[in-house]
């Protein structure tokens, strides 16, 4: 159930669970290749906060907090492909 009382179907939100982890997905190759990740990841952080405001979901809470995180901490390669992994796991974890 969600704020506005509309239960969407569940085949509807994996496919946009799925679509977002692409998103997130294209965070690595963009970093390591120095392209415009920021943008990327704002684009990422932006959406999860809509869907936060949406399921009201604890998950989505940790997931923007990391989002967040990266966003305004600077970290080695490792770090960042590290909490995408983690990012995405719990992004994955909605739909089970």
């Amino acid at each position: 159930m969600t704020k506005y009382g509309y239960d969407f179907r569940y085949e509807d939100i994996n496919k946009n669970v799925r679509r977002l982890t692409n998103q997130m997905w294209k965070l690595i190759p963009m970093r390591e290749h120095e392209e415009d990740w920021p943008k990327q990841l704002k684009t990422v952080i932006i959406e999860v906060a809509g869907l936060n405001e949406i399921f009201m979901s604890p998950n989505l809470l940790q997931l923007l907090s990391k989002l967040e995180g990266l966003a305004i901490i600077e970290t080695t390669f490792e770090q960042y492909r590290k909490t995408v992994f983690e990012s995405i796991s719990l992004l994955r974890s909605l739909v089970k």
